[in-house]
């Protein structure tokens, strides 16, 4: 009889519309606060109630499922499966796999064997992506170790780059200093962030979001040359539908072949919390 493996996945990972439901992804809501009143991410509130409230300067604030969260979920859904992956942001920018590692611990041992945590040392698209890839390999009925050397190869070579609408966000949410280097303590300054190893990086710099917007293009272009067009090309957004339109005419001159596979998503409030509406994130990832 084959192996049932479900998927489990933090909603820090920004899908395209319907195909988490329809690749048969499992998702565990964030804790979103407002004004010290919580919620749950996409249960109780939206990406547009969080993007308002932020608008308001009101106190959002968001953390993890706590491992008893965790551990319901996965115990529910060994009923269903024979074996669980469990796909979460990165680590050094949450404490979504620290948590579930403890949720872990809290099962039977039985149970705990058969759940496989995994930092994808990314988010937003970039999360998504990856989990896209292992879902299609299940479909594909890949066995479970090619599956997770595959999974490494992806997360090893896959991209997230992002631009934010401007550094209050950053600068309230402590990211700051990471950035001081390439700041030069002007907030109007708009950098372009990359996810090295799970790890943010500033990689370039700019006044003004026309010239981010471009850096962008070109870091998907190179991206897209390196894996010889065999990659896919996925954008997410909060409230950034102009830089989506205006990022989307700089990749038609950039790739023009790439254009018609572009896929599009909201970014989560998990992310925006943290870099504000306005942010725009580009993800690449092999094929």
């Amino acid at each position: 009889m084959t192996e049932q493996i479900g998927i489990v996945v933090d909603s820090t990972a920004d899908f395209p519309p319907d195909m988490a439901a329809d690749l048969g992804i499992h998702t565990i809501p964030i804790h979103i606060a407002i004004d010290g009143q919580d919620h749950l991410h996409g249960v109780s509130i939206e990406n547009e109630q969080v993007i308002a409230a932020m608008r308001e300067e009101r106190d959002v604030h968001t953390s993890p499922p706590i491992p008893s969260e965790y551990a319901d979920v996965l115990e529910k859904l060994l009923d269903r499966y024979d074996r669980l992956l469990s796909f979460h942001v990165s680590k050094a920018l949450s404490q979504c796999y620290t948590s579930v590692q403890r949720a872990i611990q809290l099962l039977f041992d039985d149970a705990a064997q058969r759940v496989i945590p995994i930092d994808t040392r990314t988010c937003t698209v970039g999360q998504a992506l990856i989990v896209k890839r292992a879902a299609e390999m299940l479909r594909q009925g890949l066995p479970m170790d090619e599956l997770l050397h595959e999974l490494n190869f992806f997360m090893g070579n896959g991209s997230l780059y992002f631009t934010v609408d401007n550094l209050y966000w950053l600068k309230r949410a402590g990211r700051l200093n990471f950035f001081s280097s390439i700041l030069g303590g002007m907030l109007d300054i708009k950098p372009v962030i990359g996810l090295k190893k799970g790890q943010l990086v500033p990689m370039t710099k700019h006044r003004g979001h026309e010239a981010a917007l471009v850096s962008l293009a070109q870091m998907a272009g190179d991206d897209y040359r390196r894996h010889r067009g065999d990659c896919e090309i996925w954008i997410a957004h909060a409230a950034a539908e102009d830089k989506r339109d205006r990022l989307m005419e700089e990749l038609e001159l950039e790739i023009p072949v790439a254009l018609d596979g572009i896929r599009m998503a909201e970014i989560g409030p998990t992310i925006t919390a943290h870099a504000g509406p306005g942010c725009i994130a580009l993800s690449v990832m092999p094929t």
